[in-house]
C-alpha cells in the first residue's frame, strides 16, 4: 500500500525540503506577517497620507479658479470709471438721498397743506354759524318807522 499512496514526485519534494534551510523560511513568514500587520494598522494613516496627494494634485486648478473669481470681484468693487457694481451702488444712493430730501419736502409740504386745510375748517364752520344765526334773528316791526325789514337774501335763496 505504501507504494500506491506514495506519488512519483514525492520524493522530488523530499530532496528539495531537505535542502532547504527551515530558519530563513521561518524567518520570511515571520517579516511577510509583521509586514501585513503593518500594512493594517498604518492603513488609515495612509489612506490621508493618499488623499493629502490627490489634494495637493488639484490645488494648481483650485488656486487658478479662486484667482480668476478675486480678479472678477475686484473688478466690480474698485471705481475704475466704467460700469461695475461701485459705480451703481454709488449711484443708487444717490438716488436714495435725492428721494429721502423730496420725500421730507413733500412731507413738510403736505403738513403745510393739512394746517391750512384745518383753518379753512375752521373758518368755514365759523362763517356757517354767523350766517345761521342772522337768518334766524327776525327783527320784527320796527316800531319807530313802522316798516317790516327787509328778508335777508343769500345767494342760494329764491326771490
Amino acid at each position: 500500500m505504501p507504494a500506491s499512496i506514495s506519488p512519483d514526485w514525492l520524493p522530488a519534494v523530499a530532496d528539495w525540503l531537505a535542502g532547504v534551510d527551515l530558519v530563513p523560511v521561518a524567518l520570511s513568514v515571520v517579516v511577510a506577517a509583521l509586514g501585513i500587520r503593518v500594512l493594517v494598522r498604518l492603513w488609515p494613516w495612509l489612506r490621508r497620507v493618499v488623499a493629502l496627494v490627490e489634494a495637493l494634485d488639484t490645488l494648481p486648478g483650485f488656486i487658478e479658479r479662486t484667482d480668476a473669481s478675486v480678479h472678477r470681484l475686484r473688478r466690480q468693487v474698485e471705481n475704475d470709471h466704467d460700469t461695475n457694481l461701485r459705480d451703481e451702488l454709488s449711484e443708487a444712493l444717490g438716488t436714495g438721498r435725492r428721494l429721502e430730501g423730496e420725500l421730507a419736502r413733500l412731507a413738510a409740504r403736505i403738513d403745510a397743506l393739512a394746517a391750512a386745510a384745518e383753518e379753512l375748517r375752521a373758518a368755514d364752520r365759523r362763517l356757517e354759524d354767523e350766517l345761521h344765526d342772522e337768518l334766524r334773528h327776525d327783527p320784527g316791526d320796527d316800531p319807530a318807522t313802522g316798516a317790516r325789514p327787509r328778508p335777508h337774501l343769500t345767494p342760494w335763496s329764491r326771490r
